[in-house]
């Protein structure tokens, strides 16, 4: 698998939600200390090159078990994640905006009908008075 395909696959899973699957068919589960580590390497680099990956690997142990192009799969599908949390807050913020402006609108809506209606009334009164 070539990096372009590499990369579609990671985007492709991220879109879908999935895990991918490593050469041999199986899933790469991490331990919560592995987790903790990547993340803790995450904060301090969301990006790292393949020399990074390689050297993060050779200086955390408990990562010494993993597979360089595990640990590139990993932080592109964190870089997904984080960027999908961020969309879903930006339009949960915009869905709140656009309640609000709603609920205005319907409420001046209510007040414009009433004051139609109170001036059709006044119409055919006036009407009524004038024949």
């Amino acid at each position: 698998m070539g990096h372009r395909d590499e990369m579609m696959a990671a985007t492709s899973a991220c879109k879908e939600g999935t895990k991918i699957a490593m050469d041999n068919g199986k899933y790469v589960r991490y331990t919560p200390e592995q987790v903790e580590a990547l993340e803790r390497l995450y904060h301090e680099c969301p990006k790292p090159s393949s020399m990074r990956r390689q050297q993060l690997i050779r200086e955390c142990p408990i990562l010494s078990n993993i597979e360089p192009k595990q640990i590139k799969v990993w932080f592109q599908n964190r870089r997904c994640r984080e960027k999908q949390r961020k969309e879903a807050s930006r339009l949960q913020a915009v869905n709140r905006k656009l309640t609000a402006m709603n609920k205005l609108l319907m409420e001046e809506n209510d007040r414009l009908q009433k004051q139609v209606s109170h001036l059709v009334y006044e119409n055919s009164y006036f009407r009524q008075q004038t024949q």
